[in-house]
């Protein structure tokens, strides 16, 4: 096992909020996260070829501004509807993918120019993709904890928190009770091994804190997916039904401000597991060191467990799973962003 320097994430280039103009080429740099997503890689170019797309795109105030156009473009034509645009997306039943999709999506984004703005002031990317917690449970195995409070920081509709209410499938290792879900992927490295863990308390920390009992929230959540990804679309709404049926406690507000005090409202003595994936890539360098602080000050009074899956440095396809006791971040294993894979280095 490896030891890391420090928890941080790789962000893509960005002007802050409004302040700066969005360019061209930070457009094509969010590209390079499309890869699995054959509209989004070429809507991607002509965004950051046209100079009135550029404008819209250029007013969404929240990062990472292609992603939020996007979604906003389904979400907006899940609620009213997309005429020919419908065509090219898959999960609204077209077939005729990138070509000729130029001139609709660039009518349809000029023609709700005012809605997409406010969404992207409004609205923000959020956690969608239970299948992360196919890393992030051996990661918490390996923590060699049997009870802990578990907190998430970013957990959007809290559906990582449900992580052993999931059925799994490392390669034929079956492990978690009868579910909606159920998580498969292909096992790398050293196998899995499973304990049983029994989760005392779990609270969820998000700037947006989503409903998921809400139709619209869970909309939004919908709408964040790429069109080609149906599987992934099957479990968002598989495990949102989890998560309306056991609700768990949501903290709204940034993390700099609600994870202190709510490590301080926990119970003295008893662990804590302080899970984050994908989050830090929307958190400022200052503010990543600003969370070290408070997980430190924590640790004053109760053990503290910190399980990270982010993508680390340089963006290389893949994430890594990095687990801290206090005594320093130690990474244990890395995996596809969406949990396609996992590779571990170190028997739970």
């Amino acid at each position: 096992m490896e030891r890391v320097r420090r928890l941080t994430g790789d962000r893509i280039p960005e002007r802050h909020a409004l302040s700066e103009p969005l360019t061209p080429d930070q457009v094509r740099s969010w590209g390079r996260f499309a890869e699995t997503s054959p509209l989004y890689a070429h809507l991607i170019e002509v965004i950051a070829s046209d100079d009135e797309l550029m404008r819209v795109s250029g007013q969404i105030e929240h990062t990472p501004q292609p992603n939020l156009l996007f979604a906003g473009v389904q979400y907006l034509m899940a609620r009213h509807g997309g005429g020919d645009l419908e065509r090219h997306y898959p999960n609204f039943g077209g077939s005729k993918g990138v070509a000729g999709v130029d001139a609709p999506f660039r009518d349809f984004v000029l023609a709700h120019e005012d809605e997409l703005v406010d969404i992207g002031r409004t609205r923000y990317t959020q956690t969608n993709e239970c299948r992360r917690c196919v890393a992030l449970l051996p990661a918490i195995w390996l923590t060699r904890l049997d009870r802990f409070n578990l907190v998430d920081l970013g957990a959007s509709a809290g559906l990582n928190l449900h992580l052993d209410r999931y059925h799994y499938s490392w390669d034929g290792l079956e492990w978690g009770p009868k579910s909606e879900v159920r998580l498969e992927t292909e096992s790398r490295g050293v196998p899995v091994v499973p304990r049983d863990i029994e989760v005392a308390t779990r609270i969820g920390l998000d700037l947006n804190p989503i409903d998921p009992t809400d139709a619209d929230a869970r909309l939004w959540l919908d709408s964040l997916i790429w069109p080609e990804h149906h599987d992934r679309r099957r479990r968002l709404r598989a495990a949102l039904m989890i998560a309306a049926r056991e609700p768990v406690r949501s903290v709204a507000g940034n993390a700099l401000e609600t994870l202190g005090p709510t490590l301080s409202a926990l119970p003295r003595g008893e662990p804590v597991v302080l899970m984050h994936a994908f989050a830090l890539n929307q958190v400022a360098e200052e503010g990543r060191g600003q969370i070290d602080e408070i997980i430190d000050r924590g640790r004053e009074t109760r053990d503290i467990h910190r399980v990270a899956f982010e993508s680390m440095g340089s963006w290389d396809g893949n994430a890594l799973i990095v687990i801290d006791d206090g005594s320093g971040p130690v990474e244990v294993g890395r995996a596809q962003p969406h949990g396609e894979w996992v590779e571990l280095y170190a028997r739970p």
